[in-house]
């Protein structure tokens, strides 16, 4: 999957990267890491929905997009922010993604409500607070050995709440890795 990137995806990776490297509070992309593991947690999920509470610019987008393709799945990924909805569709476009990845403009709790079967969620919302209501809305919809990825879960203000409630729910088994921000991945029992 890594191995087949293709050269203009390559080239809008690249310049997210770049991008974020100069300016991460505004588009605020996962590292690169992180994007290689959504892939790949992704390319494990059982049938069902793949989506993204959070676009930004689309660098994540691209990586779950390749999951996407793969499993012959269509990536829904939405965002509250007008113009990065534009920058992620523009981003997407350009990577030749577009056939995997549908990119929208809305509330990322509301259409955390729209689907009943979600193999793959992955969230990166602002504030990052509202990710305790993201994961009431989510973890009752995934279909067993379905995952969802919570972004930046220890940044700026420790989610003590959400780290405890998912360590002691019954209906997941949780792991928050060290990422630079703190990512819990629960995967549904």
């Amino acid at each position: 999957m890594f191995h087949d990137i293709s050269a203009d995806m390559h080239r809008v990776m690249r310049a997210l990267e770049e991008q974020t490297a100069r300016d991460q509070p505004s588009l605020r992309s996962v590292p690169v890491d992180v994007g290689r593991c959504l892939s790949l947690l992704a390319m494990s999920a059982p049938q069902g929905a793949f989506l993204e509470l959070g676009s930004s610019g689309g660098y994540s987008s691209l990586w779950l997009s390749l999951a996407a393709r793969a499993r012959g799945v269509t990536l829904t990924t939405v965002d509250l922010d007008e113009k990065k909805v534009a920058l992620a569709r523009e981003n997407v476009s350009r990577a030749g993604a577009a056939g995997s990845v549908q990119v929208f403009h809305g509330d990322a709790l509301d259409y955390a409500t729209r689907f009943e079967e979600i193999a793959f969620c992955f969230s990166d919302i602002e504030p990052p607070e509202l990710n305790g209501k993201v994961y009431e809305k989510v973890i009752p919809r995934l279909v067993p050995g379905g995952w969802l990825v919570i972004d930046n879960v220890t940044s700026p203000r420790i989610q003590t709440d959400l780290l405890n409630r998912a360590q002691t729910d019954t209906r997941v088994d949780s792991v928050l890795l060290p990422f630079p921000k703190g990512d819990l991945i629960c995967r549904k029992c």
